[in-house]
């Protein structure tokens, strides 16, 4: 079990609401059946990497998120910058963003002090230059 309390049927069942899937649509859209599905979901068994990489292909998610690695997290911050128009095409671009979202986060008095609210509050698209 992660760190966090978490397994992997968690993820997964938050992936598939996320994705406003039933199990019968995820299962259309795996191949894999939903009694299955289920039994990952209430962390019965775990999935075999190939079972994996299908679960993650369906979802349109990393597999990483799928097994509560911290690249899941970075991959999903970076999906918030692309998706809300931010390109970095550059080793020095992103230094300098990771930079700057160190410095207002720490600004803010840390990543617990910005709350739910805060995430959303980013009203601008921009391209670093």
């Amino acid at each position: 079990m992660a760190a966090s309390g978490r397994h992997f049927g968690n993820r997964l069942r938050e992936a598939r609401l996320g994705a406003g899937l039933s199990q019968s649509e995820l299962e259309e859209l795996s191949g894999i059946p939903k009694a299955r599905l289920s039994r990952y979901e209430n962390g019965h068994v775990e999935p075999s990497i190939q079972t994996l990489a299908r679960l993650a292909r369906a979802l349109n998610v990393s597999e990483a998120s799928l097994l509560g690695d911290e690249r899941g997290a970075m991959e999903l911050f970076f999906k918030v910058l692309t998706d809300r128009g931010v390109v970095i095409s550059s080793k020095e671009q992103a230094e300098r963003l990771g930079n700057a979202v160190a410095d207002m986060v720490n600004d803010r008095g840390g990543v617990a002090a910005i709350g739910g609210d805060a995430a959303g509050s980013y009203s601008g698209a921009g391209r670093l230059g």
